[in-house]
C-alpha cells in the first residue's frame, strides 16, 4: 500500500460511527457524544437497532442516507469488523479507525480477523489506524475518538504539543493529566495506533514532522513496525521540533509483557539507544520524565550552553539542586564579577551570592525579584533554576507570583522553578502555570528539565540548526 499522509485523518469532514450505541456505560455512546457535541463536521451513527441517540438520528446501515463520508469510527465486537470494512469500501470511506480489539494481540484467531481486514483495506485503497486503539483526538477540530467520558478524563484544549502512543492506556492517561494543567501543555493532536495494522509509529512521526500547528512531539512505543524508517524520519524532524520518547519493553519482562499486549516487535534496546540518539530523539524512561521534558520544552526556552544558576531561600535546596548539575553533566555558573559585586553591596551579608544563590529564610519577594532581575541576563549564565521554600514569614508568595509577571513576557533565558512545600507550594505552581513557566515538584526533576533542554540545544548546534522558540508567551 502506499504511504500517504494522515491529512485526511484529521481534515474530515464527515464521520461514520460504526457501533454507536444509546447505552451509555458503552464506549459506542461516549464516542458518538463526544462527535455530537464538538466536531465541526458531520456526525452519522450507525448502529442495526436504529433510534437515535442525544437527539440524533442512528441509522441501521451506512446505506440509509445518501451522503458521502470521508471517515469512519469502528467500535463494533472484532466478529464483526470485516463486514463493517466491507461497507466502508461501498460506501467509498478510505480513512478507517478501528477502536475494537480482539485482533492479533489474543493469538491465531484474531491474527486470521486482522489479516482479513487488511486484505479489504489494501483491495480497496483504505488506510487503517488501529485496530485495538482509541483512536484520534484533535481539540481543534473537536475529533474526540476517545470512549472515556468528559467526567473520568478531563480533556486538554488546543496547543502545540502531539502525542503518538502505541497504548491508548498511557495516552488516556497522560491526556487526563495534561487536561489538568493550567499552563500551556496544551495538545494539537493524539493518535493511538494500537497493532499498527496499516498506519504506523513512522507514518504518524513524518505526519507531525510536517504539521505547522506541532511544535513538540511525545511518543510512548513498546515495538516497532518499521524502525529504519522510523529513524529516518525522525533524523529529518529532529532538526525542526523535539522529539521526546519512551521506548518501553527494555528486557525480557518487558518483552512478555508487550506479546500480550500490542503484539508488536521489540529492538535491542542497546541498539534503540543508540539509534534515538544519533537521531536526536530525546529518550526518556519513565512517566515523570516524559512528562518533565513536556512542561520544560513548552514552558522554556533552549538554553545557549550549559551553565546553570541556581536561586534559592534554601541552604539544603540548594546544594540537593547543586548535585543533579554535576551528575547530569552541567556546570555551576560563575556569575560575572560586576554582577556578583552589586549584588553582595545590595543584599544582606548574611545572603550568600555564590553558586547557589541562598537568599537565607530572611529573603523578601523584592529581594527574591532583585536577585533574579540582576542575574538574567548575565552573559556568563545559560540557565536559572529558581527554587522557593515559601514557608518562612518574611516571604510575602503573592506579592513574588505578581512581580514574576512581567518576566513571563519578556525573559529570554532558560529557566525552570520548583516549590517545596503543601498549600503555599501549590499555589505557586497554579501561578506559575498561568505564567506559563515550568514548575517542578523537587530540585532534581527542575534541574533535569533543564538537562534535556540543554541536551537537545547541543545536538541542534551540533548539526548546524539555530535555536527555535517554542515557549509561547502568555497573553
Amino acid at each position: 500500500m502506499v504511504k500517504s499522509s494522515l491529512h485526511s485523518f484529521f481534515e474530515a469532514k464527515s464521520i461514520a460511527i460504526f457501533g454507536a450505541s444509546a447505552d451509555n456505560e458503552k464506549p459506542g455512546f461516549v464516542i458518538a457524544e463526544n462527535f455530537i457535541k464538538s466536531f465541526d463536521g458531520k456526525t452519522y451513527l450507525i448502529n442495526p437497532k436504529g433510534g437515535e441517540i442525544l437527539g440524533q438520528p442512528v441509522y441501521k446501515s451506512v446505506f440509509d442516507f445518501d451522503d458521502p463520508v470521508e471517515e469512519a469510527v469502528i467500535i463494533v465486537p472484532a466478529k464483526y469488523v470485516p463486514s463493517s470494512m466491507e461497507d466502508c469500501a461501498k460506501k467509498g470511506i478510505k480513512s478507517v479507525v478501528i477502536i475494537s480489539g480482539g485482533f492479533k494481540e489474543i493469538g491465531e484467531e484474531g491474527k486470521k480477523l486482522q489479516k482479513r481486514i487488511d486484505e479489504i483495506a489494501k483491495e480497496h485503497n483504505i488506510r487503517i489506524i488501529g485496530p485495538n486503539c482509541i483512536g484520534l483526538f484533535c481539540p481543534k477540530r473537536g475529533i474526540d475518538m476517545v470512549f472515556l467520558p468528559e467526567e473520568k478524563l478531563t480533556r486538554p484544549s488546543n496547543g502545540g504539543i502531539s502525542i503518538l502512543t502505541q497504548s491508548g492506556a498511557f495516552g488516556s492517561a497522560f491526556l487526563d493529566i495534561m487536561g489538568s494543567l493550567g499552563n500551556g501543555n496544551y495538545l494539537s493532536k493524539f493518535v493511538s495506533y494500537g497493532n499498527a495494522s496499516d498506519i504506523n509509529e513512522a507514518d504518524i512521526l513524518e505526519y507531525f514532522g510536517d504539521d505547522p500547528e506541532t511544535k513538540i512531539i511525545l511518543a510512548y512505543i513498546e515495538g516497532f513496525n518499521e524502525g529504519k524508517r522510523f529513524i529516518e524520519t525522525a533524523r529529518k524532524v529532529s532538526l525542526k521540533k523535539p522529539i521526546i520518547a519512551i521506548k518501553a519493553n527494555r528486557n525480557e519482562a518487558g518483552a512478555q509483557a508487550v506479546a500480550s499486549h500490542t503484539a508488536s516487535l521489540a529492538a535491542n534496546d542497546a541498539v534503540t539507544d543508540a539509534l534515538f540518539k544519533e537521531a536526536g530523539i530525546i529518550r526518556v524512561y519513565t512517566w515523570d520524565e516524559l512528562f518533565d521534558c513536556m512542561v520544560a520544552f513548552n514552558s522554556s526556552l533552549l538554553p545557549e550552553g550549559n551553565r546553570v544558576l541556581i536561586i534559592t531561600d534554601g541552604g539544603g535546596a540548594g546544594v540537593m539542586a547543586s548535585d543533579c548539575v554535576g551528575e547530569l553533566g552541567l556546570e555551576l555558573a560563575e556569575i560575572s564579577p560586576a554582577i556578583h559585586a552589586k549584588m553582595k553591596e545590595d543584599l544582606p551579608p548574611f545572603f550568600s551570592v555564590e553558586n547557589p544563590i541562598d537568599l537565607t529564610g530572611s529573603a523578601t519577594a523584592k529581594e527574591y525579584l532583585y536577585t533574579l532581575k540582576q542575574t538574567i541576563d548575565d552573559p556568563n549564565i545559560d540557565s536559572i533554576t529558581y527554587i522557593i521554600i515559601p514557608t518562612p514569614p518574611a516571604i510575602n508568595v503573592k506579592e513574588l507570583m505578581e512581580g514574576l509577571k512581567p518576566f513571563a513576557k519578556t525573559i529570554n533565558k532558560t529557566i525552570t522553578f520548583c516549590a517545596l512545600g503543601g498549600a503555599e507550594a501549590i499555589y505557586i505552581r497554579e501561578e506559575l502555570e498561568q505564567m506559563n513557566f515550568p514548575f517542578y515538584p523537587t530540585p532534581a526533576r527542575s534541574v533535569y528539565g533543564i538537562d534535556k533542554l540543554t541536551e537537545y540545544a547541543d545536538y541542534l548546534r551540533d548539526h548546524g540548526q539555530k535555536l527555535p522558540i517554542i515557549r509561547e508567551i502568555p497573553k
